[in-house]
């Protein structure tokens, strides 16, 4: 029986450089992080960095960026684009002080934790008393995935078996449910926007909640 932190280690757990392109490339996505950050260099920690190519960005930004990535062969190729890296799992301590980090991207990861809370509790931890988390996770409640059940089809972004489309997605998150865990981990929520590809995108944009993605600017309340 496979673990899931020896298959997200693995090479079944590294995302296609395809796959990398296109998260990196969603719309509207860097955008929101560049905008949030703004243009004074900040102290960011990328978390799930995969590739490298969110952290390459913000460090030719002039950010100080430093990456958390699990599986091994994203993590050397982050590392072959000159990023700062720790290779661990996110479900144990991060290894950084208190208050080390003005920002933290954490773009579609918390979807794959068992222990939601106590990861926020750690970002909480790791965030300047300022500071802020930009993350973003997928939408059970889409429009796309309201149709699908209504006709009696599987949501693709939850597999059944690891080996299945998404199989390593453990928790399942509408904006109500992300609102609620950022809250009770000592967050507030400024901001909450969809993100959708395509023609869809800019129909869905004054209705968020039935967007594909969920992303959210959120405040370390003190």
């Amino acid at each position: 029986m496979t673990t899931k932190e020896v298959y997200l280690r693995g090479p079944a757990g590294a995302l296609p450089r395809r796959a990398q392109v296109g998260l990196f490339e969603l719309p509207g996505r860097r955008e929101f992080l560049v905008r949030h950050l703004g243009a004074e260099p900040r102290r960011v920690l990328d978390i799930g960095c995969a590739g490298g190519l969110v952290a390459l960005m913000l460090k030719r930004l002039g950010h100080r960026v430093v990456g958390v990535e699990l599986n091994r062969p994203m993590a050397l190729e982050a590392r072959r684009r000159g990023i700062d890296l720790v290779q661990q799992d996110l479900e144990v301590s991060l290894p950084f002080r208190s208050g080390a980090f003005d920002a933290v991207h954490a773009c579609e990861i918390i979807e794959h934790l068992f222990d939601t809370e106590g990861f926020l509790e750690e970002v909480y931890r790791v965030l300047a008393s300022d500071g802020i988390l930009v993350i973003s996770t997928p939408n059970v409640n889409s429009l796309g995935n309201r149709l699908r059940v209504l006709f009696g089809r599987a949501l693709p972004m939850w597999g059944a078996f690891p080996d299945d489309l998404h199989g390593s997605h453990l928790r399942v998150l509408n904006a109500a449910k992300i609102t609620e865990l950022l809250e009770r981990t000592g967050f507030r929520v400024d901001e909450l926007v969809g993100v959708d590809l395509g023609r869809l995108g800019r129909l869905l944009r004054p209705w968020p909640t039935l967007s594909h993605l969920l992303l959210l600017k959120c405040s370390r309340v003190a």
